[in-house]
């Protein structure tokens, strides 16, 4: 038997190359933020109750977000006397020079801060934001480092901002980087201001007749009931963001979405809203004047004893299914002695979950009491009444 051995041309079959492993996106660049799933945070604005969220604490840009910081720092300042909404800010060559979303001031020229603001809020200008940090801190590096600070302060241990208005970065430069908790943090310090929301209330602005107006693109507001703020964003790298805030029935809600289309971000902040709001229920089991208690004892007094009521109200925005594990904590004397007066502080009344405590108001008598008279303590001692 007779083996025949040959050697044919390797091109003569057809061979299925493996594919190669698609590399990473490599991490802190634009493809990596990218690339990053889908965050969201919503809580209650005064307590900070967590009603929903997903990967809240990844870190990414925030993009035009970043302005509520300058919204905050700004109306902080004109509330500390710093500076007031009259002021006039000089146009700066850099301001002029920024790029992205514009109302495109001039060098040179001026305009109040009470002009600049709502460009930054409503049109979300970063010429506008540059001016006004340039013009209330003396520099960019200054207000940034003024910021960062401000962060700090606020627990947003997670951020690190390195621009005014959120543009990607320059060369050499790095990305502002957040996450959905620590702007949900912000955005609780931000609706403390009403000014802050009278800016974001805005649906359109009209910075100069000639442009035209300028539309919000919280499109949200006047759709959605009750919302009145309070940022977007968008860069390639943090894809489209919201931080987005409503009030209903005196609940105040924040919900924070980023890294999501254009679309979504509208759609997911406005599912979680609503869902918040059933989540919530905002209760006052304590009103002005209602009876704390049985009546104490009052030694001396032409009275034997006094009712106690309460001075203010208590109330708290909890989970309905919380509702039920409130406690009122009170704290009053067994015994007064008279005299006192109808109102005299006696005592306080603490609205508690667990320990947390949502207010505190003060025990006060519902009547005054006067003190014995010297013919009654004496009919008393002599046992003639």
């Amino acid at each position: 038997m007779i083996t025949l051995l040959c050697t044919l041309p390797l091109a003569m079959f057809s061979l299925a190359a493996a594919p190669a492993a698609a590399a990473p996106p490599q991490a802190g660049g634009v493809e990596y933020y990218a690339s990053l799933p889908e965050s969201y945070y919503c809580i209650e604005a005064g307590s900070g109750t967590v009603l929903d969220e997903s990967n809240p604490e990844i870190q990414r840009p925030p993009a035009s977000m970043i302005k509520m910081m300058l919204m905050l720092m700004v109306d902080e300042g004109a509330q500390a006397g710093k500076w007031n909404y009259d002021k006039d800010i000089v146009i700066s060559k850099n301001a002029e020079g920024m790029g992205g979303t514009q109302v495109y001031v001039k060098m040179g020229d001026t305009h109040k801060l009470s002009q600049l603001m709502p460009a930054v809020a409503v049109a979300s200008a970063n010429d506008a934001a540059m001016a006004v940090a340039e013009g209330l801190w003396g520099s960019k590096d200054a207000y940034i480092e003024a910021m960062n600070k401000r962060a700090q302060e606020l627990g947003m241990t997670q951020s690190k901002f390195n621009s005014v208005h959120g543009l990607p970065p320059a060369k050499g430069q790095e990305f502002d980087l957040t996450t959905a908790k620590d702007m949900a943090r912000l955005g609780q310090e931000c609706v403390k201001h009403p000014q802050i929301l009278a800016w974001t209330s805005q649906k359109e602005l009209v910075f100069r007749e000639a442009d035209g107006k300028k539309i919000s693109t919280n499109k949200l507001l006047g759709v959605v009931p009750g919302v009145d703020g309070l940022k977007t964003g968008y860069i390639r790298a943090a894809g489209f963001c919201i931080t987005l805030t409503a009030q209903r029935d005196g609940i105040r809600l924040i919900a924070v979405v980023m890294g999501d289309t254009k679309h979504e971000r509208s759609e997911r902040a406005h599912e979680l809203i609503e869902a918040g709001f059933k989540k919530m229920k905002r209760v006052r089991p304590v009103e002005p004047g209602a009876v704390i208690g049985k009546p104490i004892a009052v030694s001396n007094g032409s009275a034997v004893s006094v009712g106690l009521v309460s001075k203010g109200f208590l109330e708290a925005v909890v989970r309905e299914e919380d509702v039920k594990n409130l406690k009122l904590e009170v704290a009053a004397p067994t015994e007064l002695k008279a005299p006192f007066a109808a109102g005299a502080s006696v005592g306080k009344i603490s609205l508690k979950l667990g320990e947390t405590l949502f207010g505190q108001t003060d025990l006060v008598t519902a009547s005054g009491v006067e003190a014995k008279s010297l013919w009654r303590r004496m009919g008393e001692w002599t046992g003639l009444k």
